[in-house]
């Protein structure tokens, strides 16, 4: 076995063991704040709707809730086209939300520049990939108010996001193929 192939069984057990873990751990550690937790979020669009919503109760998600950010994620650009959107990324981005507010010891709201789109809207977005995971529901283009994209990067390294891109102005992440990393 290579030292490259070791390093990727480790890190697969790890993260395997993680996962099996994490609906204990998430539940487990609370916040001193309502609105934000590891199975709730706190989150806006830029078309001005915002939502702090419960989308999970232990290891279930609430359907209703999940219906509600579905909603908050929609194409608003493109006739307030909607898709479900997969929870992972949900539970991705209440991860990084509620280490970054403990870290920072306050609330940290999540702003959405860009969730679902429409395969005709991200036609029209240079440099959008024609595979774009946010056709597919699974991926957002943030900011955490008041956070510079290169901290909120690191902290979305450290959890091993499956697709994370780099901007100058906001993050992507997905929850597509593992592994994929760039900068726009």
């Amino acid at each position: 076995m290579t030292m490259q192939t070791k390093r990727h069984f480790l890190k697969t057990v790890s993260m395997a063991t993680m996962l099996l873990a994490a609906p204990e751990i998430c539940t487990a550690q609370d916040t001193p704040w309502s609105d934000i937790g590891f199975d709730r979020l706190l989150v806006a669009n830029t078309d001005g709707d915002s939502l702090a919503v419960r989308f999970r109760n232990g290891q279930r998600y609430d359907a209703s809730n999940l219906q509600r950010l579905n909603w908050l994620w929609r194409d608003w650009r493109d006739a307030d086209a909607q898709s479900p959107i997969d929870p992972l990324l949900f539970v991705d981005l209440a991860l990084i939300q509620t280490r970054m507010s403990l870290d920072f010891g306050q609330p940290k709201a999540i702003l959405i520049n860009s969730g679902f789109r429409t395969a005709r809207r991200n036609a029209t977005i240079p440099n959008a990939a024609r595979n774009s995971q946010h056709v597919a529901g699974r991926a957002c283009d943030f900011n955490i108010v008041g956070v510079s994209p290169p901290l909120v990067v690191g902290y979305a390294e450290s959890y091993g996001i499956h697709g994370l891109g780099r901007y100058a102005d906001f993050t992507h992440i997905d929850v597509g193929p593992s592994g994929r990393r760039w900068t726009g």
